[in-house]
């Protein structure tokens, strides 16, 4: 999962559960919007379903505490929060938790190590902290957001850890631990700011590929002054101030390693301000395509040609802007056929009282904004990520 984005302006600590109530409440507000029909406005709707969620954080046993690295100097990274992830990682039928951690700066240096969490499943409603055993505790890495994937077909999910200045990917060994093989396998991104990524097998070749998004070219040097130049009243940055970076697509060479494939692919070819990732077959031809939310930049959407590239669609399909032609701060992305058509939409979540957008598939390679039409246009504050389940 990708990781979640503060109001740009002002930062504070979070909370774990804050993340996984994020994930509840919009799975819960898309499930009610796909039922809602606006052909028949005078139709009387069904009652809302009555939902109650328990804050169980505590009594479950998870302190995972997210570390904002908040400084006076107002670090671009300072306003990026983490990502977490459920998984079976030894396979007993129960889910277990990850969460991403932040990590020290040039002026931020905790007094004690920062650490991602993995918490084993009790099957009681508890959980334990297994990070110290398990071996993905990361210290010192600034992650940002986590995929869980298969990649060796071993049988056991394994974990890509997305960060700032490169990413980790964990290997799964079937025995309660994991392995950092980032440099084996050739998926360290060295150099960017990784925030989402996703596992697809674009070439149908039975194994698992690797896309990944980056963000700005950004770092303490280049840290910009925003806001007025007085005590007090420094703020962050727009993404604007920053060049963008590039996605990243790694194919799978089924022993271990991968090949970076982002050029010949084309997905590596445009400036990109990535902050989510989607994977789905778009155009239902049985292969997979991707979508990108980019920030406060043109959304991406890529379509698969089969035969290892793929074709930009961004502007063509209509996703890359909102109805009215801003290109807003894209955070979370998902897809799911919300009206039952058999085809996938895209929803979008943004920042800063920004609405959120719903494109409907038109069955012909374009989506519409149905934000308004669909009634999907709730403002956010500080949206990051969206879910679509049932």
């Amino acid at each position: 999962m990708n990781p979640v984005k503060m109001k740009r302006g002002n930062a504070t600590r979070s909370c774990a559960w804050l993340t996984l109530a994020a994930i509840f409440c919009s799975s819960f507000y898309l499930q009610t919007l796909s039922g809602q029909s606006t052909s028949q406005p005078t139709k009387k709707q069904d009652p809302p379903i009555p939902v109650r969620f328990t804050d169980i954080r505590k009594s479950a046993g998870i302190t995972f505490l997210q570390d904002s690295t908040q400084t006076e100097e107002k670090l671009y990274l300072e306003t990026m929060g983490t990502g977490v992830a459920w998984l079976d990682y030894d396979q007993d039928g129960l889910m277990d938790l990850y969460f991403v951690q932040s990590g020290p700066t040039e002026l931020y240096k905790p007094a004690h190590p920062l650490r991602s969490a993995l918490y084993h499943n009790n099957g009681d409603g508890t959980f334990t902290d297994v990070t110290l055993k398990a071996g993905v505790g990361g210290e010192g890495h600034y992650g940002q957001g986590v995929a869980v994937g298969d990649y060796d077909n071993d049988g056991y999910p394994d974990l890509y850890v997305t960060g700032y200045q490169r990413a980790i990917l964990y290997h799964n060994n079937g025995d309660g631990t994991f392995t950092d093989v980032t440099a084996k396998a050739g998926v360290a991104d060295e150099g960017g700011w990784s925030t989402s990524a996703a596992w697809m097998d674009y070439d149908k070749d039975g194994y698992l590929d690797l896309v990944v998004t980056n963000y700005i070219e950004w770092s303490a040097k280049n840290n910009l002054w925003c806001g007025e130049h007085r005590p007090g009243y420094r703020s962050y940055c727009h993404p604007g101030n920053y060049k963008g970076q590039k996605i990243k697509l790694y194919h799978n060479n089924h022993d271990g390693t991968f090949t970076d494939v982002s050029d010949s692919s084309g997905v590596g070819k445009p400036e990109a301000k990535g902050m989510g990732v989607v994977v789905a077959d778009f155009n239902n031809d049985g292969w997979p395509d991707i979508a990108v939310a980019n920030d406060s930049w043109p959304n991406f959407l890529f379509i698969n040609k089969h035969d290892g590239t793929f074709q930009d669609v961004s502007f063509i399909s209509g996703i890359a802007a909102s109805e009215d032609g801003r290109y807003e701060a894209g955070m979370g992305i998902d897809a799911a056929d919300l009206d039952g058509d058999g085809w996938q939409d895209i929803y979008i979540t943004h920042l800063d009282f920004e609405l959120n957008r719903l494109y409907h598939n038109n069955h012909d390679g374009t989506f519409t904004d149905a934000t308004f039409s669909s009634t999907a246009r709730s403002v956010q504050t500080s949206a990051a990520r969206s879910l679509v389940a049932d």
